[in-house]
């Protein structure tokens, strides 16, 4: 009798299986979140906005670094009463399924949308780079309160400015949408500022993450814990002010799980470049992160030598100044698909 009872279970058992097989993998799935909440921090205890499995695409909006705060009749950032502890709002987190500490999260950001006609740009006291701030204090004033509305032009994909004070009077220049602050849930339980970019990624304010690229984060906490937000219409190199022309997003986006797969900080992929993005300060440990990352990643995944993979980026590397303003500054090593084994 139990020996008929073990065929019959393992009877059952085939079976359950051949249908698994049958079925194939669990369907991706179009989830839609509409934020009601946002965060402020990068937390391993935020409760997840929403679950999601490796291969969904998830149709969400994000606010503006302010939280909103402005209109587009105010002259000063005094006017729209700026909360500095509240801003860089997050959307998010989104619970992957499957993800795990030491594994790595891909996301590829299908579409990035702007959501209104205008952003704003400013002149923040004691915050930019060529102002007196709490890690470089200085006996000079700091620059005088003053708020900057761009236009924005989608059918000729311009921005415009006007500046009254200057012989040019007005300037356009290319909107180029993407996003300043996007990562994980951080190393060691930390709970971090939206603010500060570090391993999980964050505000690094890189302007190569635009619609199309891929980008890949560490996993640190169960479910990797992704959030975006930080919307930039455009920004130069550095976001040497200390805000892009800042606004809000329509984004779509799709997520995969990379089973372990170990990074050490974020990566980015576009249709002709790798790249590995590092934060710290001083701007050269930065560099030296960025660098010493993209060389791992040569060797790891690209079969080179190290010290070759080196003399490869001596050669023909390019570096990014992500930015120069935030907590912990970030830089981009940057090299050309070219060069990558067939």
């Amino acid at each position: 009798m139990s020996r008929r009872r073990a065929l019959t279970s393992m009877s059952v058992a085939v079976t359950v299986a051949l249908l698994l097989t049958i079925a194939g993998p669990t369907e991706a799935k179009d989830v839609r979140y509409d934020p009601q909440t946002v965060y402020f921090t990068y937390c391993h205890s935020h409760p997840p906005a929403a679950r999601i499995a490796s291969g969904d695409k998830v149709i969400t909006k994000t606010r503006d670094a302010s939280n909103d705060s402005f209109r587009p009749t105010h002259k000063k950032i005094a006017d729209g009463n700026l909360d500095l502890s509240r801003v860089n709002p997050q959307t998010g987190p989104f619970f992957v399924e499957g993800a795990e500490p030491g594994d790595t999260l891909k996301v590829t950001l299908n579409k990035i949308a702007l959501n209104r006609d205008w952003g704003w740009g400013g002149a923040i006291p004691y915050f930019g780079a060529l102002a007196p701030e709490y890690k470089t204090m200085m006996i000079t004033a700091p620059v005088e309160d003053t708020l900057f509305i761009w236009r924005f032009d989608r059918s000729r994909n311009v921005a415009m400015v006007d500046l009254p004070k200057s012989k040019i009077g007005k300037v356009e220049v290319p909107l180029r949408p993407f996003f300043g602050t996007i990562g994980t849930a951080p190393y060691g339980k930390e709970c971090i500022s939206s603010l500060v970019p570090g391993t999980h990624g964050a505000n690094m304010d890189f302007n190569e993450v635009v619609q199309g690229v891929s980008m890949y984060f560490p996993v640190f906490e169960r479910g990797a814990l992704f959030m975006l937000g930080d919307g930039h219409a455009a920004q130069g190199d550095g976001e040497i002010m200390g805000a892009a022309i800042e606004t809000s997003f329509d984004v779509e986006f799709t997520v995969e799980v990379i089973k372990g797969k170990k990074i050490n900080w974020p990566r980015l992929i576009n249709d002709r470049k790798i790249m590995s993005i590092a934060s710290t300060r001083p701007l050269m440990d930065a560099l030296r992160l960025a660098c010493s990352d993209l060389i791992d990643w040569l060797a790891t995944d690209y079969g080179f030598d190290k010290i070759e993979a080196y003399q490869l980026l001596g050669q023909a590397a390019e570096i990014k100044i992500a930015n120069v303003v935030d907590p912990q500054y970030s830089v981009a090593c940057v090299l050309d698909k070219r060069y990558l084994p067939k």
